[in-house]
């Protein structure tokens, strides 16, 4: 690490700041001898990056729950520095393999993480992200390579891709194909694509020089079959989303060049004060110290245009748009001159293989094309202008068409987060263009506040995976507008899950654009505000019971507990339970609610202080069946006090994601403990848990159970609901 790096450095903490030595330690011993090869020379470094992966350094950006180190993309840029200072070629390969990990952490179906995610954080899968054409350049809507739907689910990909590192030797590839030729870029969509499947050929020909150690090589898919669950972006959002992501490829692509004009000039200045000539060092010649106090300039001013950009990503600031596109532009422009700068002070020496210097001049000349032309960058920069300065209008690409602001808008709740790192809540008119791709436009109705919803808007857990992002993990309207058969305008819907309010705008607003797939009919005799007086919670519990039922829990077995009594899951899970004949004990830290949850059925109060502790792996056995809305110790306990064979449904984290259990009373009282996914169950299980709620949750249940807020009235309560002081559920009026 540099001197000027460190000064940088003060604003990181323990962790980050080692995270950075940690990989400027590893590119010097591992990747530096393959640098060194020359240019012509260097092999695919696919074997540094699965030792790099090894080490924990594949998860920078990728969630803490998902096993990754869940940092910012601030120290994604300073990562990529890092390793350009000893190999431009390697942080790109790197960078990509980190990335084609985030994608899939972010957006992948529940089996693609699972699939995946364990090979491409510990390097036993390396990827790239397949999105260029031989014929297509930098025009990605005109891309050829199709996607058709196959019979029984799936799609059958064949097509040709271009300039995909980590290609000759990596495992996966993202792999962006047309669903739909005439939908333009809505038909686009994205898949997890496995290179090592025969219907995937590596098209390799001849390395880049330079850029060997990037594994840059083409595929060529002929019947390729990709399954539901390898679909990471569907139609409609394929498109938008390699968009979304240009911003930090622009950032990160000038911050390599930061690192590589760095290790170009402390090169140049060790030289230069040990060289001599008339009978002194050379770097006391003032033309060339001046022409490297002019590379230290140029250096310093490429790092405070990336950080910058890189700050306002953080933030999810539109201006991060304009900052990317500066830092990428000044990058291209000055990097390959004041690298020249450089090999002109160490002379003919400077284009030996050993000096490296042929390779950094290669490199800041790629560097120029990569993630769009100078010319491209001049245009978001002068977009951004005509916008920030001039009043133009802000146009979105949308579909195939180009949308202005004289749609209609929507008040939304949206969520930001500043520069320091805080999640900032605030009511703010939205575009009818800004809504997310989708084939049904909802005109919202109600929404709900959840445990997860308060925690996205206050920041107090990364639910949120990119910024700036509406809140809300369901609503319920009618459609407005459709292009799926399956919805006219005026339907009556609703909607949760699927990463609504986590990687999709969410419910807290007054429209929604969502994929139909995602979408379920309001059930016959359910109005929009009570199918969100029972919301993603209420629809939990039913997925409880429902498990508990698949698991041989019936009312003659014995009593159920319920933990986490007084929130949204355990009320609806009382009254459901109750009113199927259950002997229901409920768990709460509320003695003074108990007679609210005994009218909700509950026969028994139980302080969750004897639960929340931790106690004896196994104990008195109570229990003959359990609904767990908490987790940690309290799950340890309950888990710890089931009777034989008894099942224990599974759906909270509120005390904690960590189970502090045995495996003892799974093996000697066969205990079974069943996960409930409410994000994303089969559209069958939760038609049928909706279906069911219609029918058999009391109205006069939901009533007592339910407050109702303004849209303007919900970041407020969002702590409150945080630390336990609201029971039951609240209900948004999103129209007032």
């Amino acid at each position: 690490m540099s001197a000027a790096a460190d000064d940088r450095d003060l604003g990181l903490n323990e962790g980050e700041r080692g995270l950075l030595h940690g990989l400027a330690a590893f590119a010097q011993e591992a990747v530096a001898p393959l640098a060194a090869a020359g240019c012509g020379d260097q092999a695919w470094a696919g074997a540094q990056i699965r030792e790099a992966c090894r080490l924990g350094y594949a998860g920078i950006e990728i969630p803490a729950d998902c096993g990754g180190l869940g940092l910012p993309y601030y120290m994604r840029a300073r990562a990529a520095e890092t390793l350009a200072a000893t190999d431009f070629a390697f942080a790109f390969a790197f960078i990509n393999q980190h990335n084609v990990a985030l994608r899939i952490a972010e957006h992948g179906s529940a089996a693609a993480r699972e699939r995946y995610l364990p090979g491409l954080l510990a390097g036993d899968l390396v990827g790239g992200t397949a999105m260029s054409e031989p014929r297509a350049g930098s025009d990605f809507a005109s891309i050829s390579t199709l996607a058709r739907p196959r019979d029984g689910g799936g799609f059958i990909l064949d097509g040709e891709k271009a300039w995909v590192a980590n290609a000759a030797g990596g495992e996966l590839a993202l792999v962006f194909a047309q669903t739909d030729a005439a939908r333009g870029p809505a038909g686009i969509a994205c898949f997890i694509v496995d290179l090592r499947a025969p219907q995937c050929e590596r098209v390799t020909g001849a390395p880049l020089e330079g850029l060997g150690a990037a594994g840059i090589a083409g595929i060529r898919l002929n019947g390729y079959a990709a399954e539901d669950s390898d679909v990471l972006y569907p139609p409609g959002q394929g498109f938008q989303m390699a968009l979304a992501g240009v911003n930090k490829a622009r950032t990160h692509i000038a911050a390599m060049a930061a690192g590589l004009l760095d290790s170009a000039l402390r090169q140049a200045v060790r030289h230069a004060s040990t060289r001599q000539a008339f009978g002194r060092p050379i770097m006391e010649q003032q033309g060339l110290r001046w022409s490297l106090a002019d590379v230290s300039m140029r250096l310093q001013i490429l790092r405070m245009l990336t950080d910058r950009a890189a700050g306002l990503i953080d933030a999810g600031s539109d201006e991060a748009v304009p900052a990317a596109a500066m830092a990428k532009k000044y990058a291209g422009e000055e990097c390959l001159d004041a690298i020249s700068a450089c090999v002109q002070v160490l002379g003919a020496s400077g284009l030996l293989p050993a000096q490296g210097m042929a390779r950094r001049l290669l490199a800041a000349k790629a560097l120029c094309f990569a993630d769009g032309t100078t010319e491209m960058m001049n245009e978001r920069i002068a977009a951004g202008l005509a916008q920030r300065f001039a009043g133009g209008p802000r146009t979105i690409a949308a579909g195939a068409a180009i949308h202005r602001e004289e749609s209609m808008s929507y008040q939304a709740l949206k969520l930001t987060r500043g520069e320091d790192g805080v999640t900032q809540a605030r009511l703010a008119q939205i575009a009818e263009d800004e809504l997310p791709e989708g084939e049904v436009l909802v005109e919202v109705e109600y929404s709900s506040l959840n445990y997860k919803d308060a925690l996205a808007i206050t920041g107090r857990s990364p639910v949120v995976r990119s910024f700036p992002m509406v809140p809300g993990i369901d609503f319920a309207g009618k459609v407005r507008l459709s292009a799926d058969p399956r919805f006219k305008p005026g339907d009556a819907v609703l909607l949760n899950g699927w990463g609504l309010g986590e990687t999709r705008w969410g419910g807290l607003a007054q429209a929604a654009r969502v994929r139909a797939d995602w979408l379920l009919p309001l059930p016959a005799g359910m109005d929009a505000r009570q199918a969100m007086a029972i919301g993603t919670a209420g629809y939990t519990a039913m997925l409880c019971v429902m498990a508990l039922e698949r698991h041989n829990a019936t009312p003659e077995a014995g009593p159920v507990l319920v933990t986490g009594a007084n929130g949204g899951v355990g009320t609806v899970a009382i009254a459901l339970l109750t009113g199927r004949g259950y002997t229901v004990t409920a768990s709460t830290g509320r003695p003074q609610e108990a007679d609210y949850l005994r009218g909700l059925g509950a026969s028994g109060i139980l302080d969750r202080s004897t639960l929340s502790a931790p106690g004896k792996p196994l104990q008195k056995e109570a229990w003959a069946a359990a609904v767990d809305c908490v987790g940690s110790h309290t799950l340890a306990n309950v888990l710890a006090g089931m009777r034989y064979g008894a099942p224990v449904a599974a759906c909270g984290l509120a005390q904690g994601m960590d189970l502090p259990a045995t495996v003892a009373p799974f093996i000697l009282r066969a205990v079974t403990l069943v996960g409930v996914d409410s994000v994303y169950a089969p559209m069958a299980l939760r038609a049928e848990a909706w279906r069911r709620l219609a029918a058999e949750l009391p109205r006069g249940m939901l009533e007592a159970n339910t407050r109702e807020l303004g849209l303007s009235e919900i970041a407020a309560a969002a702590t409150p609901m945080l630390e336990g002081r609201i029971r039951g559920r609240i209900v948004v009026d999103v129209n007032r």
